[in-house]
């Protein structure tokens, strides 16, 4: 009993260890016992890091000592360096989360803020009814890789075009096609949530 116990707790060891690790542009993988945390500048430039290492030693690394990383799995959260500019991919960039995995993958940076104000007239002066305007400020960028490994921005206005690409993709696989325009759930879920579903149905 003792030694089935063991077995399981090794096994459960070594499953949460797995699920922190960072790998380098250059490809070199770091499996760590717990990421603890991160930052980056406003180039995306990763300028903190600390993480325990497999002999539990605690490991704090500043900029000059972080090496170019391409992801990094926090408690089996997965963060991706996304290009600001997918035509410029060593440019500026940021962290992102990965939100759909499978066959499609969907990748999302938000940094966007929303805040309320009183709405203005055109003289300039306060509506007196008390009108509030939304006004929403920040960077949102959502990466979305096809299984040929191509490469598309989906993010607000101009990434209509990208949407309707990857919809014909998706409605290539009859059973979603058939999913979609029979189910009213699409007339309002979100994007990930869509494409999550035309994973499941077409592997």
């Amino acid at each position: 009993m003792k030694k089935i116990m063991l077995g399981a707790i090794i096994l459960f060891s070594l499953s949460i260890q797995s699920q922190n690790y960072f790998v380098t542009i250059g490809k070199d993988s770091v499996v760590c016992r717990q990421i603890n945390f991160f930052d980056t500048n406003a180039q995306g430039k990763m300028i903190d890091l600390e993480y325990v290492d497999n002999d539990n030693k605690t490991i704090r690394l500043k900029k000059e000592n972080i090496p170019d990383i391409n992801r990094i799995s926090q408690d089996g959260i997965l963060y991706l360096r996304m290009p600001l500019n997918i035509k410029k991919p060593d440019g500026y960039y940021r962290f992102g989360k990965r939100m759909v995995s499978g066959k499609i993958t969907v990748d999302v940076f938000d940094d966007v803020q929303t805040s309320y104000r009183l709405k203005e007239n055109f003289d300039g002066s306060f509506n007196k009814q008390g009108v509030m305007k939304q006004y929403r400020e920040g960077i949102y960028i959502r990466h979305v890789t096809m299984p040929d490994g191509k490469l598309y921005e989906v993010s607000g206005l101009k990434g209509i075009k990208a949407v309707k690409t990857i919809r014909e993709y998706m409605f290539e696989c009859e059973q979603y096609k058939k999913e979609y325009f029979s189910n009213p759930k699409y007339e309002t879920c979100t994007f990930e949530e869509a494409v999550t579903d035309y994973n499941k149905m077409c592997p």
